[in-house]
């Protein structure tokens, strides 16, 4: 039998709850994400787990250091770039994932749909009939909601892990060309019709771009103004990875310049977005708030598959999503 006490950093499905309960754990909800670590620091002290929701809670060394009891910190879903790692390998604490399927087609559905917004533009078409601009059916009126077909266009997927080979093999209904970037050449979805380029081969043959990758030191900033000046003029960028990853003023400079059609993002490099940000004043964006893989399906088993994580290292058992290997606790 499990036991002991976790913090759970915002609000989760009742099922993964309930399983934790059966196993004599105690949980603490916070009803928000924390944003600081100072805020952190202030839950963590007694806990033997904390399942990390949202993804952009400041799990550092100093909040690690401070939970002397910390065991594992599961995170429900995939990106992990909010969690001071080393230190917690240093301190024999587990970090985990929850790579689950639900995870996967979620983003990669939103992707799709981010896609046919910008090409038929539904989202101004959305507006357009809420403020009552829809007066009449002449050509002079709709020219602005004028769109284009995805058949024949180029569509590159910068990532072809798992959620960028579902893009690619969804993306496949539409008739596009569809060539990628990865670090590493995927020959299984070569075979099945995706074809490699080099980065700025891509990005200066695509009319759609999506980013999928995770963030690291190498895709910090990969798109810059360097990179956005190879695009076509008519090009989207589409971004589901992490907002990081994009060179934020260089792609408003960009957006603003017409250097490239408009863009996608439901990440940033700060969230929520600034109530000051350039973006929010530009019609060739669409912008959602990082909800690519908040869907039902999605939550409930990304939230189940971290609470069976919290449960087996505190039962002493391995768990199945580890993304690192600590071999003992250090003195804090």
């Amino acid at each position: 039998m499990a036991q002991g006490k976790v913090l759970i950093t915002s609000p989760i499905e009742e099922k993964a709850i309930r399983i934790m309960h059966d196993s004599s754990i105690e949980t603490i909800i916070l009803s928000e994400p924390p944003t600081s670590e100072k805020e952190l620091l202030t839950y963590v002290k007694d806990v033997d787990g904390i399942l990390v929701v949202r993804g952009t809670e400041p799990i550092t060394r100093r909040v690690i250091e401070k939970a002397q009891k910390l065991k594992i910190i599961a995170r429900g879903g995939v990106g992990y770039n909010n969690i001071d790692v080393d230190a917690a390998t240093k301190y024999g604490v587990w970090v985990t994932i929850a790579p689950v399927e639900e995870l996967f087609d979620s983003v990669a559905e939103y992707a799709i749909g981010l896609m046919l917004c910008l090409a038929r533009k539904i989202c101004k078409a959305d507006i357009y009939v809420k403020k009552r601009l829809w007066t009449s059916n002449t050509h002079k009126t709709l020219e602005p909601l004028k769109g284009f077909t995805l058949s024949g266009k180029v569509l590159g997927i910068i990532g072809l892990g798992n959620i960028g080979s579902r893009i690619f093999r969804k993306a496949r209904v539409f008739n596009m060309k569809i060539i990628y970037y990865d670090i590493i050449r995927k020959k299984e979805f070569e075979s099945e019709g995706a074809e490699y380029r080099p980065l700025k081969e891509l990005l200066a043959e695509s009319d759609f771009i999506i980013l999928t990758v995770p963030l690291t030191k190498e895709t910090y900033k990969m798109i810059g103004e360097n990179e956005i000046n190879l695009m076509k003029r008519t090009a989207y960028l589409i971004n589901i990875s992490r907002g990081a990853v994009i060179d934020h003023m260089a792609l408003v400079k960009a957006l603003k310049e017409g250097r490239i059609a408009g863009a996608a993002l439901d990440v940033f490099y700060e969230e929520p977005l600034p109530t000051d940000d350039p973006l929010l004043e530009l019609d060739n964006v669409i912008l959602t708030p990082h909800i690519a893989a908040f869907t039902k399906e999605a939550r409930e088993k990304l939230s189940i598959t971290a609470a069976e994580e919290v449960i087996r290292v505190l039962k002493g058992e391995k768990p199945r999503y580890p993304i690192n290997n600590p071999q003992k606790r250090d003195n804090r």
